[in-house]
């Protein structure tokens, strides 16, 4: 029950309303015993309304040649995310794997219950669990009065505009 809780959650981009849980997949309170687990799912209320999150513990390694000791992904984050990766063609070539089903990969998704999502679905659940995966805060837009703050590149800047508390 957990996993299917989880697919249908990551299929909705990542958070679903409590009540939809409920009413819709036939469950009953026992819905708040599978959210307990907080490995993979946490319980949020934006605005009063109660939202299921999916979650993972699950990384994506950022060792650009790790012996494969490590307990994270072995993927490269441009390929996991567009489907492309553009330092394939370069003279040295991407140094980060491109196959989601490795040895290694695959035995970490089953270890985490996560090998029945989807590449769309494990992408959503890692951008809201991996920060490194996220744009840094631009902390000149969060100074100064104008549009931009402090911030010279404006609309061009790389770097997220949000309140940094």
């Amino acid at each position: 029950m957990e996993s299917d809780i989880l697919k249908i959650i990551c299929a909705n981009q990542g958070s679903i309303k409590t009540d939809y849980l409920i009413l819709n997949l036939g469950l009953d309170n026992s819905i708040y015993d599978v959210i307990n687990d907080q490995d993979k799912l946490a319980l949020c209320s934006p605005y009063g309304q109660p939202k299921v999150v999916a979650r993972t513990r699950l990384k994506l390694c950022r060792v650009r040649e790790c012996p494969g000791s490590c307990r994270a992904l072995h993927l490269c984050k441009k390929f996991l995310f567009t489907g492309s990766c553009p330092f394939v063609w370069s003279r040295t070539g991407c140094r980060f794997s491109h196959e989601l089903d490795s040895d290694h990969n695959a035995e970490l998704l089953r270890v985490h219950e996560l090998e029945s999502l989807s590449q769309t679905e494990l992408c959503t659940l890692l951008l809201q669990s991996d920060n490194w995966l996220l744009p840094d805060i631009c902390h000149h837009y969060n100074n100064g009065g104008g549009e931009f703050g402090l911030c010279q590149e404006g609309f061009a800047c790389k770097r997220l505009h949000i309140c940094e508390r």
